[in-house]
């Protein structure tokens, strides 16, 4: 989340006690005014961390406050109240992507670095934000990176589409005759003058129509309305005769009457070249039909020399452009395969089996007897979100233990999310490998999937399904190259690890706890990793490294930590997320980053020590909403304590809803709202010690210092902080000292 930017302060009335020794506070001490007068009771407080009592919490623990490091690094109001109030510090904004990285790439960590002089001389932690986000990020830099290549200049050219136009070799496949002579369509005749070979059709007497004898010149290409073509031949015949010309499909597929009109060919040997666009009514047309049956007496046509060309841009790119990873099983990365066996364990990634087609495999289990036919599922997962109008392509090697349809619908951009009823239609397995290859396009009623589910249960009976050499592909169409998806994996890999290095370069091994990745879970769904559209400050790295983007984040931290100066046993990688304690879902995203912790642990290698929450919380002033909110801040803290991970609450402020779940602003803030405001950070600072066993208890920031202004970026208007505007306590300061005194001596 965004940090309340606090650069600019007014008079203060509060008195900053227990500074550093070498910050004269006496230069903030102002009168109180006559509104924070009614808060005097205030005063006999003293700083935050004084309530800590640290012989009985965690040996980690530390008291976190959330600051903006330009002020800090002045050693002015805000640096008095943080070196007063917290073990450890975390920059709102600075330690990010898009704070660093300039357009160009290059990279600016000398505000970071001065900050962290300032820390070290005021010995106070800093609590590095963020490593690996998909907001706040350089993304137009980024994006060039994975650009698509230049491909060859397109070359405007005509390109006949005839094979033999001189009817020198054998290849007749173009050219068909009919005599009207009862034997049909077949190859016209050839002949050679003066060395020469041409092509002789012959006509009878007295015919009924001018299409009783047709010479045909086609092919397989299908040309369309718009078209610029150019029809050449030479032409001679026994008698002068004006042959009409038709358009068809195939030889004798009749399209329409008049293609290049009446053609006036004479007993001499004569040139033709017509031009033409071709028209509607002759759209789909492949094959041109010369009536030759224009004359009572019988006939004989030579041709030689034929071309049908069309004017085209060659040099374009149209090629098929997979979208899963690791389609052949071979490698340990499941970020595109995901299955549901109907075993109440929800959207897991998929079991890898050895017996594959050509050596390793996924292999899907069925349950036996379901309600629904998608209570068992296989999907496979891309990146792209599908349009309208958009080609695709399924591949796939398939079998079964015993021979079964599988349904398939349409998901949206995470497993299970739902989209339409039907993708690709019923897939037929049976007991032997067959390959399957099944193109497309997007309708409406698909677009916006980026899932494919195949529905297993349709058969009733338990069932294993095997896939191997899955692909899912989009046409692409255009004038470049995309990069493949290794190649684009390979470079955000690269770039995502110069960061990193950079950043701990910079912090010079000081800086020894990191969310390694902020908000990687999806909000709906399973719960699993999120995926996004990148834009100018948006950049989703796990769409190019998958889900293993965490373990690509975690390997360059910890590796870069001890490459410059950190001893790496002190590394603490925190993945951090918002909306945990949600009443909405039950929780159900803290089991999500639980059970995806997991999976990127899965390993053996990757290695996350702890899970921050973020808890950017609101008072409900509907009692059935409080309680049930209450109740999810009981429920996270013991699921968190229960993952055995380091536990940190993040970002925590709040704001206050009325009865009807609109947001109250500080200007209409109550001396009771703020009081039971004051009681709610007290409830859950003191959850947060008597739930989190001792061992895993790594902090507590209070994010938000003071109220948030009008036009602020975050909460604009609130009464987030445990300050106002004008730095003069709140209840909500009493709050977290109570919380902190009764929280940490249980």
């Amino acid at each position: 989340m965004k940090l309340l930017n606090i650069a600019t302060i007014g008079a203060s009335a509060l008195l900053l006690a227990a500074c550093a020794d070498d910050f004269d506070t006496n230069d903030y001490k102002v009168e109180p005014s006559e509104e924070s007068a009614q808060y005097e009771w205030l005063n006999d407080y003293g700083t935050l961390k004084s309530y800590v009592n640290y012989a009985n919490v965690g040996p980690l623990f530390r008291l976190g406050g959330a600051v903006d490091a330009a002020n800090f690094s002045e050693r002015g109001l805000v640096y008095a109240l943080a070196v007063s109030n917290y073990d450890e510090i975390t920059f709102g904004n600075h330690m990010k992507h898009n704070f660093v990285m300039a357009e160009d790439g290059s990279m600016d960590f000398g505000k970071i670095r001065t900050a962290i002089e300032v820390a070290k001389g005021a010995g106070i932690k800093i609590f590095g934000h963020t490593l690996c986000w998909h907001e706040q990020q350089r993304g137009s830099y980024l994006k060039t990176l994975i650009a698509d290549r230049e491909a060859p200049a397109a070359e405007e050219k005509w390109n006949n589409v005839l094979s033999n136009s001189d009817c020198e070799g054998d290849d007749l496949s173009n050219y068909r005759m009919n005599q009207g002579d009862g034997q049909g369509i077949i190859e016209p005749n050839v002949e050679v003058e003066n060395g020469n070979r041409i092509l002789v059709v012959h006509t009878n007497a007295s015919p009924a129509n001018s299409y009783d004898a047709q010479f045909f010149v086609t092919s397989d290409h299908v040309f369309h309305e718009g078209d610029q073509i150019v029809f050449k031949f030479r032409a001679k015949a026994d008698i002068a005769a004006s042959p009409e010309t038709q358009a068809h499909k195939a030889p004798g597929g009749y399209l329409h009457w008049n293609m290049f009109g009446n053609q006036a060919i004479t007993t001499d040997w004569k040139e033709f070249e017509i031009s033409k666009t071709l028209e509607a009514a002759h759209d789909g047309m492949q094959t041109v039909a010369f009536n030759l049956s224009v004359t009572d007496e019988a006939n004989t046509f030579y041709f030689d020399d034929i071309e049908l060309s069309i004017y085209e841009k060659v040099g374009g790119v149209e090629m098929w452009v997979n979208l899963t990873n690791n389609p052949d099983a071979e490698s340990d990365d499941l970020s595109s395969f995901y299955m549901n066996q109907g075993d109440g364990q929800g959207i897991v990634e998929a079991a890898i089996t050895p017996a594959g087609h050509e050596g390793r495999g996924f292999a899907v289990k069925s349950k036996d007897n379901p309600t629904n036919s998608y209570d068992s599922q296989f999907f496979i997962k891309t990146t792209r979100v599908f349009q309208e109008g958009e080609q695709y392509q399924f591949h796939a090697w398939v079998r079964a233990d015993h021979d079964a349809a599988v349904e398939t619908q349409a998901h949206k951009a995470n497993p299970g999310d739902y989209l339409h009823w039907k993708m690709l239609g019923d897939v037929n397995f049976t007991t032997e490998w067959k390959e399957v290859t099944i193109t497309g396009t997007i309708d409406a009623s698909q677009a916006g999937m980026s899932v494919i589910a195949f529905n297993l249960n349709k058969d009733t009976s338990a069932n294993t399904y095997y896939f191997d050499d899955v692909e899912f592909s989009y046409m692409f169409k255009g004038s470049s190259i995309p990069l493949t998806p290794e190649e684009k994996e390979q470079i955000i890999a690269d770039d995502m690890k110069r960061w990193i290095y950079g950043m701990m370069e910079a912090c010079d091994g000081y800086v020894t706890a990191w969310d390694v990745v902020n908000e990687a879970i999806a909000d709906g769904g399973n719960y699993g990793v999120k995926y996004g559209d990148d834009d100018d400050t948006h950049f989703y790295w796990q769409n190019y490294l998958g889900e293993n983007y965490v373990r690509y984040a975690v390997k360059y931290a910890r590796e870069a930590f001890a490459e410059y100066g950190g001893n790496p046993d002190e590394l603490l990688l925190f993945a951090n997320d918002y909306n945990l304690e949600a009443a909405y879902n039950n929780t159900a995203k803290t089991d999500g980053l639980i059970r995806t912790i997991r999976q990127w642990e899965a390993d053996g290698v990757t290695r996350i020590d702890g899970i921050g929450t973020q808890m950017h919380v609101s008072y409900e002033m509907n009692p059935t909403a409080q309680a049930k909110q209450e109740q999810c801040v009981v429920d996270m803290f013991t699921k968190l304590a229960a993952s055995g991970k380091l536990v940190h609450v993040s970002e925590l402020d709040m704001g206050i809803k009325d009865e009807n779940g609109n947001t109250i602003k500080t200007e209409d803030l109550t001396y009771e709202h703020k009081m039971l405001m004051s009681d709610y950070y007290k409830f859950i600072v003191k959850k947060f010690f008597e739930i989190i066993p001792k061992e895993q208890q790594y902090g507590l920031v209070q994010w938000a210092a003071t109220d948030s202004p009008e036009g602020s970026g975050w909460r604009a208007g609130e009464p987030i902080g445990i300050w106002d505007l004008n730095y003069a306590r709140k209840p909500a300061y009493a709050g977290w000292c109570d919380g902190l005194s009764e929280g940490s001596n249980l």
